[in-house]
């Protein structure tokens, strides 16, 4: 199966052709106000160096939150434009899950941290079983306080994510840590290989935003 993952939640633009579960081709550039306007390249630079037609997509993987609202917004919106024009389905991915994906065989607990407003976080808790994740506390929205007092319970428990050395309340835990921005771009499409079976048409993809905005509520 071809397909195409894009993630534009963070600071970095991902982007990456898969097939049949294996990766051709990814891109991570830092892009800032440029994003949307070099999406569209990206995507054509990836699928030339995978030696894919657009054409060929079966699937596109779009990761829809949790994490910056702007990036949220164009990752979504172009992908389900592309795959209403091309008549296929998008799946929604965790921005979350994609983070520490690529981690799914080291057999230990994954939490991937992601700074929100204030002293805010997006986390989330995986479980390995060495071959893939297995939620268990789902993506959320929560002080840094709050998601530290709950690891305590979890001291084997690696924590994910550059935005850990932010807060004070992860220092006093004897969790490990691997610092990192972003996850492999990679990613994103080989989900979308594994949950292909939840895919949706792309007009019902929407924002994991899991907060209301700064400017106020979404409503």
């Amino acid at each position: 199966m071809k397909i195409l993952g894009i993630d534009c939640t963070t600071k970095f633009t991902n982007v990456a052709a898969a097939s049949d579960g294996a990766v051709l081709a990814e891109v991570s550039l830092e892009l800032g106000r440029k994003q949307s306007s070099l999406l569209p390249l990206i995507v054509e630079r990836v699928l030339s160096e995978s030696s894919m037609k657009l054409s060929e997509l079966e699937l596109i993987a779009a990761a829809n939150g949790p994490g910056y609202y702007t990036g949220i917004r164009t990752g979504i919106a172009y992908s389900a434009a592309l795959a209403k024009g091309l008549g296929i389905n998008i799946l929604p991915v965790s921005s979350l899950e994609t983070f520490v994906h690529d981690l799914r065989t080291a057999g230990i607990p994954l939490a991937p941290i992601i700074k929100a407003r204030q002293n805010c976080i997006y986390c989330a808790l995986y479980f390995s079983d060495g071959r893939e994740l297995k939620p268990f506390v789902y993506p959320k929205f929560c002080t840094a306080a709050e998601f530290a007092d709950f690891l305590t319970l979890y001291p084997e428990t690696l924590l994910v994510g550059d935005d850990v050395a932010l807060f004070k309340e992860f220092s006093v835990l004897p969790n490990n840590v691997l610092p990192r921005a972003t996850g492999r771009p990679g990613q994103t499409a080989l989900i979308g290989e594994y949950q292909k079976h939840l895919s949706i048409p792309p007009e019902m993809i929407q924002g994991a935003y899991l907060r209301e905005p700064d400017i106020g509520p979404t409503s």
